[in-house]
């Protein structure tokens, strides 16, 4: 039987929670890959640095050598937690919480986290935003305790205290949540008619385009993102005389990584959808560079774009990773086109998209490269500065621009849309910045 772990993290250090797919992925000679998944579900770790004193330190000990299997229970410091927004006195059974996530219902075994101190609790029923137990707290719990579910999890074969006196020690964990116990589904998108859930109702913008998810999301540039580009050329060479270059991969392939705030539990869990949806290096998304990546825009007509020189056809006439483009206008409108082809004209490059380009040329601010991407690990590590903020690193390899094998939900092939601010999804071919 797993024995609860009473600890709570040391927020100086956050908590770092992990998500690992697992992925073959076959790549031919000339870049041509072939992925296969071999987990269904991503394996879970999350590591934390605890801070033991006085009695915790007791209380941790006593529970290690109860777990002479290192299975144990310890609170999900990663869950969208239910926040105790008054005190209760010693030996009461009602908590009155800021709201009720939805993993918090009735006849359950949660834990309660107070300043250092955690406890676990049985819930008898929740009615409103009054979470009634089945019996009464050991001690007061002030203002501001949190609510959170439990995890099942495996201990390493050997845990390492710092012992800085008698009475106060450190320990920094990585726990293995048991595969299998505690699935993370995606939320449904809008495009499936599902329910509205925690962030369907956050997430924007995020957008649908033939067939892929198009991840929105700006990076943090305080920290400094970072564009690799991949030359995959050949040499020959023997050691004397001439040596000769091969060049058997027709497109250069870009590595991007980036790290993102996410600002709310929402906003991580929208990121963790993403990845989830795609199953790690096995699915593909679209991911946009940011950057004014067209020369100057000379004139918009119909379905084409014109373009300042020849240069730019030269370098992406014949690349088919460079088949899909961003425009955002001044007025913060993104409009995606995919590209059916390039021409030189007149001395300028003349870009065919598949629609109307619905903007004109004195109205677009920038032009992007919209890349089909996949993500370069398995691994997805969310790490949290608190209960609600988290910083998120993430690197894509680009892709050969081809058509979508996979849809979302319900074979919409070719959907358009993106979710608001708000939380509405909007179907169209504009998305707002």
């Amino acid at each position: 039987m797993a024995v609860f772990l009473p600890i709570v993290p040391n927020w100086q250090n956050g908590v770092r929670d992990t998500y690992e797919f697992k992925t073959d992925v076959f790549t031919t000679r000339d870049g041509s890959e072939q992925r296969r998944s071999l987990r269904v579900q991503p394996r879970r770790s999350i590591e934390a640095a605890v801070l033991l004193d006085g009695d915790r330190l007791r209380g941790f000990s006593d529970a290690l050598h109860l777990a002479r299997d290192g299975k144990v229970e310890i609170s999900d410091f990663s869950a969208d937690s239910a926040i105790l927004i008054e005190t209760v006195a010693n030996g009461g059974t009602v908590l009155t919480v800021d709201r009720v996530p939805a993993w918090l219902t009735g006849s359950m075994t949660c834990a309660l986290l107070s300043g250092r101190q955690a406890r676990k609790i049985i819930v008898d029923f929740v009615s409103g935003n009054q979470v009634v137990l089945t019996t009464g707290v050991v001690g007061s719990v002030g203002h501001g305790a949190q609510l959170l579910p439990l995890l099942p999890a495996s201990l390493g074969k050997s845990t390492t205290l710092s012992i800085y006196t008698t009475l106060a020690a450190t320990s920094a964990l990585k726990l293995d949540v048991e595969p299998g116990t505690v699935v993370r589904t995606p939320d449904p998108l809008p495009i499936d008619d599902g329910p509205n859930a925690e962030t369907t109702q956050f997430f924007g913008p995020a957008a649908i385009f033939y067939g892929r998810y198009v991840l929105l999301r700006k990076p943090n540039y305080l920290q400094q993102p970072q564009m690799v580009f991949n030359l995959a050329f050949e040499t020959v060479d023997y050691g004397r005389g001439v040596t000769k270059t091969f060049t058997p991969v027709p497109a250069i392939s870009r590595t991007l990584t980036a790290n993102y705030l996410a600002v709310s539990h929402a906003d991580a869990m929208a990121m963790l959808d993403v990845f989830m949806r795609a199953k790690g290096r096995a699915g593909e998304i679209f991911v946009s560079t940011w950057g004014k990546d067209f020369p100057p825009v000379e004139i918009v007509t119909g379905h084409n774009i014109r373009v300042t020189g020849t240069e730019f056809f030269d370098a992406y006439g014949a690349d088919n990773a460079h088949r899909s483009l961003l425009i955002r206008t001044k007025s913060g409108d993104l409009i995606p086109h995919e590209i059916t082809g390039m021409t030189t004209d007149s001395g300028d490059t003349l870009i065919a998209t598949t629609d109307l380009i619905g903007t004109t040329a004195d109205q677009i601010a920038s032009i992007s490269w919209m890349f089909v991407a996949r993500f370069a690990q398995d691994a997805f590590t969310i790490q949290w500065i608190s209960n609600g903020v988290a910083n998120i690193s993430l690197s894509f390899v680009t892709l050969a621009n081809l058509a979508s094998e996979d849809s979302f939900g319900n074979n919409w092939i070719l959907a358009t849309g993106q979710w608001r601010d708000n939380g509405q999804w909007q179907d169209g071919s504009v998305w707002q910045d």
